[in-house]
């Protein structure tokens, strides 16, 4: 019996709020087609969503951009969160003003653990976003949940900026431009990990020697800049062979290798299983 996949509208619906167990996402990677806010109601498990990996326990805030890898594992038995999924056309609405390094700080943070006070206001927020999904009658409805969003996002963006201010206010010029370069390079290779994997490309892009790239990206992420590439782009495999009846041939197409055998021995120096094996072990 197939499980019902929460983080996805309905038909004609722009929004949904609800409380799930995500049970179909054991040990799976999922591409999310929506934005969601995600705060942990019981229980516990452990989240990774593109490169972030982090446990998740009551009052655990997980924030979900269009397009990110999402994976959830070691649920225990009473976990349950609440969730709020956003089309991608009411989530590009809602943020329509909102700066870009507001966009960087949710896909580097993704998974965060808010103060008690901040937990309950969520959990405020929640019932109130609960309530205009069943206020189907009112004729403003995808209007309150837009700005509700937006509102929820601002306070998000806030909170982070008080905690982490102080510290970045300090930093030197210096500093802030190998911040921003680090910012552009992970939206460069979120755009482009599919079709190039070469450490000189996106050096190139980014109008910086490849020495230089990869000083900026090992202080921040704390690996390579052929890591961060490879990691992303073994995500992608994951996912496909996982949520998709994709042969590997079709996989290899998808991401430009050359053909499957050379896709074969990349996942298995990154993973140490071929294609199908991992395919067949996670089904």
């Amino acid at each position: 019996m197939e499980i019902d996949n929460p983080l996805r509208t309905a038909d004609g619906e722009r929004f949904v709020v609800g409380t799930s167990e995500f049970a179909c996402f054991g040990a799976c990677f999922h591409r999310c087609e929506v934005a969601a806010i995600v705060l942990c109601r019981s229980g516990r498990a452990e989240a990774l969503v593109d490169q972030s990996r982090g446990s998740v326990t009551p009052g655990t805030l997980l924030i979900l951009l269009p397009g990110a890898m999402f994976m959830l594992t070691d649920r225990s038995e009473h976990f349950r969160a609440d969730y709020c999924v956003f089309s991608r056309e009411l989530f590009a609405e809602a943020s329509f003003r909102l700066e870009p390094a507001f966009f960087r700080t949710l896909r580097e943070h993704p998974i965060s653990h808010p103060a008690p006070s901040r937990v309950e206001g969520m959990r405020v927020w929640f019932r109130m976003a609960e309530y205009t999904y069943s206020d189907r009658e009112n004729m403003f409805r995808n209007t309150i949940i837009r700005n509700r969003l937006q509102n929820v996002m601002l306070e998000i963006y806030d909170k982070y900026l008080r905690r982490a201010g102080h510290s970045e206010r300090e930093e030197s010029v210096a500093s802030n431009r190998q911040t921003e370069l680090f910012h552009r390079f992970v939206g460069l290779v979120q755009e482009e990990y599919r079709r190039h994997r070469e450490v000189g490309y996106y050096a190139d892009r980014l109008c910086v020697s490849t020495r230089y790239l990869s000083t900026i990206v090992r202080h921040v992420a704390r690996c390579s800049v052929k890591e961060f590439i490879d990691r992303a782009v073994v995500l992608e495999i994951k996912m496909l062979l996982q949520t998709t009846d994709l042969s590997v041939q079709e996989i290899a197409y998808r991401l430009h290798f050359p053909d499957q055998s050379y896709l074969g021995r990349y996942f298995k120096k990154h993973t140490g299983r071929t294609p199908i094996e991992y395919r067949n072990d996670d089904r």
